[in-house]
Formats: structure tokens, C-alpha cells, sequence
């Protein structure tokens, strides 16, 4: 039971956060059009998410468990994609006034 909650868990987890972000991802990439994200928003989720990556790290360290490091690996990853996206598309409109 315990490893279910430890390892399988975060896996599920996972899929349900890789599905949020993918389709935004998407329409970031397609449209180019970001305007109605915060870029602070993304700045400090990625900060967050950074600080809990390094929690799930020493979580992995000091117990062998992995399922929280891969969830929060992804998790981060993809808040980086959409902050890069926000970052790069903003610049490239403001670029093209």
C-alpha cells in the first residue's frame, strides 16, 4: 500500500498535469499569441516548482521513492516551456510594432 501511495500516485499525477499543460502548449506555439498570460504568473510557478523539484530530489535521496521527482521534474518542465513561450512571443510581438 505504501508504495502505491509513494510511487504510483505522482505517476497518475503526472498524466493529469502533463494533460493541463499540453493544450496550451499547443495554442501558444500555433497562434504565437500570449497576451492573456501573466509573465509573472509563470515566473514565480516556476520558482515554486523549482523549490519543490529540489524537495522531491532529497525526498529521492534520502528515501529511493521517485514517483514526487518525476511528477515535479514534468511539472517543472513544462511551467518552463510555457514561461519560455510567454518570454519569447511577447518579445517578438513587441519586435514586430
Amino acid at each position: 500500500m505504501e508504495a502505491i501511495l509513494l510511487e504510483l500516485l505522482p505517476l497518475i499525477a503526472t498524466v493529469f498535469l502533463t494533460v493541463c499543460y499540453i493544450p496550451q502548449i499547443l495554442r501558444n506555439y500555433r497562434t504565437k499569441d500570449v497576451s492573456s498570460l501573466s509573465l509573472w504568473f509563470w515566473v514565480l510557478l516556476s520558482v515554486a516548482l523549482g523549490l519543490l523539484w529540489t524537495n522531491a530530489f532529497m525526498i529521492f535521496n534520502a528515501f529511493g521513492t521517485f514517483g514526487y521527482l518525476v511528477t515535479e521534474t514534468i511539472n517543472l518542465g513544462l511551467a518552463l516551456v510555457v514561461l519560455i513561450q510567454v518570454v519569447i512571443y511577447r518579445k517578438d510581438k513587441q519586435n514586430k510594432k
